[in-house]
């Protein structure tokens, strides 16, 4: 799957274009693929 981007500017699409470059380290990947754990909710009932 593949987002949606849609822009109105050019500077936008600029900076949406280059965040196809970046490179994640072996420990960003690995938090990333940790599965996540909900916290419980909290406010009122």
């Amino acid at each position: 799957a593949a987002p949606i981007i849609g822009t109105s500017r050019e500077e936008q699409l600029d900076e949406l274009l280059n965040a196809v470059d970046i490179t994640l380290k072996p420990e960003q990947i690995a938090e990333l693929e940790t599965p996540y754990k909900p916290h419980p909710v909290v406010g009122f009932k």
